[in-house]
């Protein structure tokens, strides 16, 4: 199963408006870059669920702290493109020719901007995207509508006035849950089906999603608010517009983001595949699957 590797470090850089941005990296040192965007409320750490498979893929991860989560600098007055300026800088630093791009969950939104920035400015660079179990656009109310009701109710925080959001999931709220991620371990569960029960049973799995938890919240979850409003407004990315092939993955039996997301953004995304996974879920797709949306990931490149 899964687990962190002992052997990974907290790396930063400084971006062009001084804030540091934290990354790690996992898989194979010297092989194909991939950059990871972790879904919501989560961190850079969700990457260490692919370490094992990246290694053997020939695949190296590497995962940064959008702002506000984890050890990222916080950025006031944020738009979700403007993570694409950052994923430049961050590759620029790195020195990487090409590099592919894979989104899970919240993710996906972001790994989208990034493939729209880099197809209008650097197509030489881009060397695929990943979508899975992507969160398609909720300020579309037919999306919003799809999500089960635990997530609606979280997400639809984000439309109201943004002092709600600070209320509800502000004050001691971030704090308790940095100190006792597991508090969270039930809530995963809403909707599960067994495929994803079974791997949220096993405690190194567990572990891992426990402390992406409590990175998102050791900033009193600036990040997390932020992507609240977000999420549930216009994201700015005109999706018929990224020219470069788009693959997309998703499970039927997924009861965090349902399938009729990919379904969606499949139809707006003018180079796109998608591949629906019976019986599958939220969770299983991105750590069962993991071999198979690397190897055609690498292979589009």
């Amino acid at each position: 199963m899964p687990h962190e590797p002992n052997t990974h470090a907290t790396h930063h850089i400084e971006t062009r408006d001084a804030r540091r941005l934290a990354y790690s990296e996992y898989g194979a040192p010297d092989g194909a870059p991939l950059i990871y965007h972790h879904g919501f409320p989560s961190s850079r750490r969700e990457a260490a669920l692919l370490h094992e498979t990246a290694s053997a893929a020939g695949a190296r991860i590497i995962a940064p702290d959008r702002p506000g989560y984890g050890d990222s600098d916080d950025a006031p007055q944020r738009r979700l493109i403007d993570w694409a300026g950052d994923v430049e800088q961050l590759s620029d630093h790195l020195k990487l020719e090409q590099f592919g791009l894979i989104g899970v969950s919240g993710g996906g939104p972001y790994a989208l901007a990034c493939a729209h920035h880099l197809s209008r400015h650097q197509p030489e660079r881009l060397g695929g995207c990943a979508l899975v179990c992507p969160l398609g656009p909720i300020y579309i109310d037919e999306l919003l509508h799809q999500m089960n009701w635990a997530a609606r109710a979280n997400l639809a925080v984000g439309k109201q006035p943004r002092w709600i959001a600070d209320l509800i999931f502000g004050g001691p709220t971030p704090a308790l849950l940095h100190h006792w991620p597991q508090l969270v371990e039930d809530m995963r569960s809403i909707a599960a089906p067994p495929a994803d029960r079974a791997l949220l049973g096993d405690r190194d799995i567990a572990g891992i999603l426990n402390q992406t938890i409590a990175d998102a919240m050791q900033n009193s979850a600036k990040g997390a608010r932020r992507d609240l409003m977000l999420y549930t407004h216009d994201w700015h990315i005109p999706f018929a517009a990224i020219e470069h092939p788009v693959h997309i993955w998703h499970g039927l039996a997924d009861g965090t983001v349902p399938v009729e997301h990919a379904r969606w953004l499949a139809q707006q995304l003018p180079h796109s595949e998608l591949t629906e996974l019976p019986g599958e879920g939220h969770y299983s797709v991105p750590i069962r699957y993991a071999r198979q949306i690397l190897d055609a990931l690498l292979a589009a490149a």
